[in-house]
């Protein structure tokens, strides 16, 4: 299981971005995450920057998966829709599931990819541009 956003575990750093002018500020060695936007996917996906969507719903999670997106970032509860389709289809995308760390237990329990845990370090993460 892949687990990020937690202090004590190296994983890739995701960083919240708005818009493709917001990529110039990023590490070549992070992931951009923002809300799900198929044209910044497809820029992305061209320039070859690892990308993560943030997804309302699993159709978008099959459109990041054709644009090389690293991960999809969700709710526990779409999560498990989605990963079903992810292991059906054979995503190389990974399914990521948003939640507190007490919650952990059912992520495993469901067979999700990975995790991002909210209740760590989620102070000053934002979606909107920075310029």
């Amino acid at each position: 299981m892949i687990i990020l956003n937690h202090p004590l575990i190296p994983a890739p750093t995701l960083t919240p971005i708005a818009s493709k002018a917001d990529i110039a500020t990023t590490k070549a060695d992070e992931v951009v995450w923002f809300d799900y936007d198929l044209e910044l996917l497809r820029y992305c996906y061209d320039q070859q920057i690892l990308a993560a969507a943030r997804i309302n719903k699993a159709s978008e999670a099959v459109y990041a998966n054709a644009l090389g997106a690293k991960f999809v970032t969700m709710e526990l509860d779409l999560a498990k829709e989605v990963q079903k389709i992810a292991e059906h289809y054979l995503f190389d995308t990974k399914v990521i599931a948003m939640l507190d760390e007490r919650l952990l237990e059912k992520a495993i329990e469901m067979g999700i990819d990975g995790v991002y845990l909210t209740n760590r370090a989620m102070e000053g993460l934002s979606f909107t541009s920075t310029s």
